[in-house]
């Protein structure tokens, strides 16, 4: 069955889908074939789609033009991690030109494969494919981090894209705009390519991503909030994240005046796998000049294991400036660099020019180091010189930095004619060094700092709709939460668990105290009414000026004092292979026990002093007194892990396994007893537990 919807409705009719050849005004409908120029009549056309496409392209010198049309994917726009298909797919061609109109609802917006000179201008491919994160306010989650070490086989396309290019020549993508999804523009053996004027904000991973893409021109993009990974306060991780991406042999491609600030990393380069097996390549020769990367929670660039030119970008307010691990032959000259907590970072660099940048404020200013040892299965270590060696820092301005140079098991370092500065008279001019010509350059808002990062479970806030927005610990008796979004006033209409607040009304930017209930389990609820601009909420759907929008909080826990005890097993006591003996060991004194109320754990070291990073087990039991309900145990374990309550075994993943997250519903009543008992193998170990009262509710 074909799917077509007109202007005025949806229908739905048996036929087979068609080639429209001739120029004509056409309704499109699901698994139309263009072969030829064709205009879409205006129109909202529900389109469902597999991969191969809504609409095909397929042909050489056609012109889509499709101002004033929107394709919708779905009709059930509020869980865009369910979104399949392809919106419009171009193959073969050359020539092919897709202009205006909008795609959303799909895994992917538009999808071209072996198409030359294929142009993608002014549309619109927001609210596309992303995933719902698992990380909390508190407590990134393992599962939210991002992987692309491979694209060979188009494992990208697992986390979908607005606009997917692969194996094409001198592609243009202008004007188009992205919002609220996962990934923007997603280049995979791109040569040629320009990538400009374009706005690509507010997604959840990546805004421009590049693999195995040389000789690209990326310039005077907005790319700012692509980013997860983030809790102001609480962790910065990024999960890889990123403005830009450049990964695998993407070499000898400019980046340009854009702005890409609030993201995970603003620049994110690194060799890839090859390089990193091989030690030959790498992501060379990349300029990259005239940017903002400004409030990245991670890193403003990271460029890594490879060599290239970084002139004149402004990066100010993140923890490191750029992050430089195995670069060599890099230049780094008259860029801008502000309140970063480490302004340049390089393990193992060689051959580092550092010349005429300005360092304002911020820790450190260049810091270089080598590690005593390399990884056991780096191909890279192997086969180069990985010594840290060869800088030259000279020409510089460090204002008020709190240690200009950090130089440790580095050889061969020159300084010379560096100025360095106590106090902030001579803080420089936000637009030294950067072309103000740029359209995209200008310092933001400076209320809009890191701390405006706010992620929820579909990505970051865009400030288009009106959210309440925890500022203060949530297991506190009086919290504290301000009132983020466009311009309006507030009222709250509802509360639950809740004692009292210090204000009931007032207008978007307010901070509120809330007092909580005294309960044993804190159930928090608080609707509120925005009345203000025209709200667009996070799933892309608007409500105009004037019309009442609800918004709100919840949030519940359960309080829970653990006891926990480490463990270091042998061989003989192996968890798996020999309970009895593991079980035996786990009954007695522990090597470290504390008390803790929160029970997470995830590193690559040491649990606790005393306990090694390996081969050790942890015993977690609590005493709870709860109301009746019906709750959930969130756990992630890494590795084996089994859950008791009140000596009966509810959960059992007794294996070797990477994190994994769990999530157990219990009926509870009165006082329970619980214990976890998790044991750890060898690398990373997590072992995160938390019970709050259940969001399921039964018929």
């Amino acid at each position: 069955m074909v799917i077509a919807a007109t202007s005025t409705g949806v229908c739905a009719q048996d036929a087979p889908a068609r080639s429209v050849t001739a120029q004509e005004q056409v309704t499109p409908t699901a698994g139309l074939v263009v072969t030829s120029d064709i205009t879409f009549a205006p129109g909202t056309y529900f389109l469902p789609a597999d991969s191969t496409g809504a609409v095909v392209v397929r042909g050489d010198n056609i012109r889509v033009v499709m101002e004033g049309v929107t394709l919708l994917g779905t009709q059930e726009p509020t869980n865009p991690e369910r979104f399949t298909g392809t919106g419009i797919r171009v193959e073969e061609s050359t020539g092919v030109e897709i202009r205006g109109g909008s795609v959303r609802g799909y895994k992917v917006g538009v999808h071209a494969t072996d198409v030359d000179s294929l142009r993608v201008i002014g549309g619109d491919f927001s609210y596309n494919y992303r995933q719902r994160l698992k990380s909390t306010i508190e407590r990134e989650h393992l599962d939210d981090w991002m992987s692309y070490h491979q694209n060979e086989a188009d494992e990208w396309l697992r986390y979908g894209a607005a606009v997917y290019i692969r194996d094409s020549k001198g592609p243009i993508v202008q004007g188009v705009t992205v919002t609220g999804g996962q990934n923007g523009i997603m280049l995979t053996s791109v040569s040629g390519a320009l990538i400009s004027d374009n706005d690509i904000t507010f997604n959840s991973a990546i805004g421009i991503g590049l693999y195995r893409s040389s000789g690209n021109h990326i310039r005077n993009n907005r790319l700012d909030w692509n980013v997860r990974g983030y809790s102001h306060g609480f962790y910065n991780r990024g999960q890889d994240s990123a403005a830009l991406l450049l990964y695998e042999q993407s070499s000898s491609n400019t980046i340009s005046h854009n702005s890409a600030t609030h993201s995970g990393d603003g620049l994110f380069l690194w060799a890839g796998q090859t390089t990193m097996d091989t030690g030959v390549g790498g992501c060379n020769d990349n300029l990259i000049t005239g940017n903002d990367f400004s409030y990245a929670p991670t890193n403003g660039i990271e460029v890594t294991f490879s060599r290239n030119t970084i002139v004149g970008n402004r990066i100010a307010g993140c923890w490191h400036g750029i992050w430089g691990g195995y670069s060599y032959d890099t230049v780094i000259a008259y860029n801008q660099f502000v309140d970063n907590d480490e302004h340049i970072a390089i393990e193992h660099g060689q051959d580092i020019t550092v010349r005429a940048n300005t360092f304002s404020g911020g820790g450190q200013g260049v810091r270089a180091w080598e590690r005593a040892s390399q990884p056991d299965d780096w191909g890279y270590a192997r086969e180069r010189d990985v010594r840290s060696r060869d800088y030259s820092i000279r020409d510089n301005v460090f204002t008020s930095v709190g240690k200009p140079f950090n130089l440790t098991s580095t050889e061969n370092v020159v300084t010379d004619r560096n100025e360095i500065v106590a106090g902030w008279s001579h803080r420089v001019d936000p637009t030294d060094h950067v072309d103000p010509s740029s359209s995209y350059y200008a310092p933001p808002d400076p209320r809009v700092d890191r701390s405006y990062i706010l992620v929820n479970e579909w990505g970051p806030v865009d400030f288009r709709s009106p959210v309440l927005w925890p500022r203060s610990d949530r297991r506190a008796a009086v919290q504290k939460f301000e009132t983020v979004g466009p311009p309006g006033t507030w009222e709250i209409v509802r509360t639950k668990g809740v004692a009292s607040v210090s204000l009931s009304r007032g207008r978007i930017g307010d901070r509120i105290e809330v007092t909580l209930d005294s309960a044993p389990v804190v159930d928090v609820e608080i609707e509120m009414q925005f009345v203000g601009e025209g709200v667009t909420d996070q799933f892309g759907q608007y409500v105009e000026a004037g019309v009442p929008f609800g918004f709100g909080y919840r949030y519940s826990f359960v309080p829970v004092n653990w006891t926990v005890g480490f463990f270091e097993y042998s061989e003989q006591q192996e968890p798996r292979s020999n309970y009895d003996a593991f079980r035996k060991l786990i009954e007695g004194p522990p090597l470290v026990r504390e008390e803790v109320e929160q029970l997470a754990y995830q590193a690559f070291r040491s649990p606790a002093p005393g306990v090694r990073a390996d081969h050790f087990a942890t015993v977690a039991e609590a005493d709870i007194d709860v109301p009746a309900g019906r709750y959930v145990l969130d756990l992630t374990s890494d590795d084996g892990v089994r859950v008791w309550v009140d000596g009966v075994v509810v959960h059992d993943d007794w294996t070797y396994h990477a994190p994994r997250l769990a999530q157990v519903e219990l009926d509870l009543a009165g006082q329970h007893s619980l214990r976890i008992e998790h044991f750890e193998i060898s690398g990373y170990a997590t072992l995160v537990a938390s019970l709050s009262l259940s969001d399921r509710v039964e018929e």
